[in-house]
């Protein structure tokens, strides 16, 4: 299980055409806080680190947000429902697997 979430997110990288030279850089873009439905995205509800990703989840072109909780172990999905250059986020949905919350178990 452990290489499970590594391998998701070397996949998901690979699909969005990441080269090693964009990754090696050092430069970063400005920070930002995160928005769904008009509100600072908050995970301070005690599930652990979080880890986001942009990545286009579902095929449309735009940039989804992906924020992995590693203590509860649970992925969430806030689709984009904005544009390329203006993203807007809503409420996140959690990853399913066979009709149930995805859980990768830790500890």
């Amino acid at each position: 299980m452990r290489l499970l979430v590594p391998l998701v997110v070397f996949l998901l990288v690979a699909a969005e055409g990441v080269r090693a030279d964009d990754i090696a850089s050092n430069q970063l873009a400005a920070p930002f806080a995160a928005e769904a439905g008009g509100k600072p995205i908050d995970l301070a509800d005690g599930v652990g680190h979080s880890a986001p990703l942009f990545v286009d989840w579902d095929g449309d072109g735009l940039k989804d947000l992906l924020v992995g909780q590693f203590g509860a172990g649970k992925l969430r999905i806030y689709r984009n429902t904005g544009k390329k250059d203006a993203p807007a986020f809503e409420k996140f949905e959690w990853f399913q697997a066979a009709g149930k919350d995805g859980v990768v178990e830790t500890g």
